[in-house]
């Protein structure tokens, strides 16, 4: 077992005790989206062990993780503005790279443009987020905050993807200790995300408890 997937199981399993009774359908669907994660990419590990291409599991996945993160985000930025709009209009750009990449480059080559720009636009939702929380006169404790906790993982994870995206003809000739420097960033970036996402689903058990 690789590290990312003990740390995306492990993430999988708080999801569960901290989420599954909660009253909100979008937060509960975090669960499932990380269970599909682990499988992805345990489906992903055992197909390169096996020496076959595993590159149309991750295409799959990118329309999981298109669908669910945006719903997200749509829950998280809903509560100040009417997201609706902005957010199907990010999914059918994303939709459209998908379907054109597909039709270019056939299903079993990853569609890296394609998760390039939803990268992009999951930033640009990040700090649109932010800049809604700095504008809120409400009070929040950002410390017990769900939300603020998984937009701040979603932040460095799609921020931190886009940047190697952006330099990966440089960044593919550096080696260090045996494996591509990308290697050791992507896993930065993985323990990070699930580090945050983990600590907001406690805060949002916190929440309801409280609440209840």
């Amino acid at each position: 077992m690789s590290l990312i997937i003990f740390i995306e199981i492990t993430c999988f399993i708080i999801a569960v005790i901290c989420l599954i009774k909660d009253a909100d359908m979008t937060w509960r669907s975090m669960a499932l989206f990380l269970l599909i994660t682990c499988i992805t990419e345990i489906t992903g590990k055992l197909l390169k062990h096996a020496h076959q291409h595993n590159q149309w599991v991750y295409n799959i996945f990118l329309v999981f993780e298109a669908s669910f993160t945006s719903f997200m985000f749509s829950n998280i930025i809903g509560k100040y503005i009417n997201s609706r709009p902005l957010f199907l209009s990010g999914l059918a750009l994303i939709l459209l790279l998908y379907v054109y990449e597909v039709i270019d480059h056939g299903f079993f080559v990853f569609n890296n443009l394609t998760a390039t720009v939803m990268s992009v636009i999951f930033v640009v939702y990040c700090f649109y987020y932010y800049y809604l929380l700095i504008k809120d006169e409400q009070s929040i404790d950002l410390q017990r905050s769900a939300p603020f906790w998984w937009v701040a993982g979603a932040l460095f994870f799609y921020f931190g993807s886009t940047v190697v995206n952006l330099f990966l003809s440089f960044l593919q000739d550096v080696s260090v200790a045996g494996h591509n420097i990308t290697y050791f960033i992507f896993t930065a970036l993985t323990v990070i995300l699930y580090s945050c996402w983990s600590y907001s689903f406690i805060c949002k058990k916190w929440l309801t408890t409280s609440r209840s």
